[in-house]
């Protein structure tokens, strides 16, 4: 299966876990560096609970593909990577990197899609209010 180019942020976290040591746990804990400084970067401008929600869509959907991704758990802080580094060891190293990857591709493809849904609704709502006081002259 042909996968679709990955995104320059996705590309960068591959990056980095190519500079790490062959270790499925400092694997894992490289998504889980750039995942959390996401959260800590998007929580306050878009709520926890809007970020969480995301995560926990995307984690159901992937799961379809990659059953693997269920070991990840949605708290109230974030994602929470204890037992996909307990378990990391069971899947082989390249299905576990494309899980983590496709993973990010789509929780960033979500967040676009919302942040765009935002700007969208904004400039309509701006467009209006001026329509609306443009009439009135």
């Amino acid at each position: 299966m042909d996968r679709a180019p990955k995104r320059q942020g996705t590309q960068e976290v591959c990056s980095l876990v190519e500079k790490v040591p062959d270790s499925w746990t400092q694997t894992v804990e490289v998504f889980e560096r750039v995942m959390r400084i996401v959260w800590q970067r998007l929580s306050p401008t878009f709520g926890i609970r809007t970020i969480n929600a995301i995560a926990k869509n995307v984690i159901v959907r992937q799961s379809q593909d990659y059953p693997f991704v269920q070991q990840l758990r949605v708290g109230e802080d974030g994602l929470d990577w204890t037992e996909v580094k307990a378990h990391a060891g069971d899947v082989q190293e390249e299905e576990l990197i494309k899980t983590l990857e496709t993973l990010v591709d789509e929780f960033f493809d979500a967040l676009s899609s919302l942040i765009g849904k935002l700007i969208v609704g904004k400039l309509f709502q701006e467009a209006e209010e001026l329509t609306k006081k443009e009439g009135t002259q």
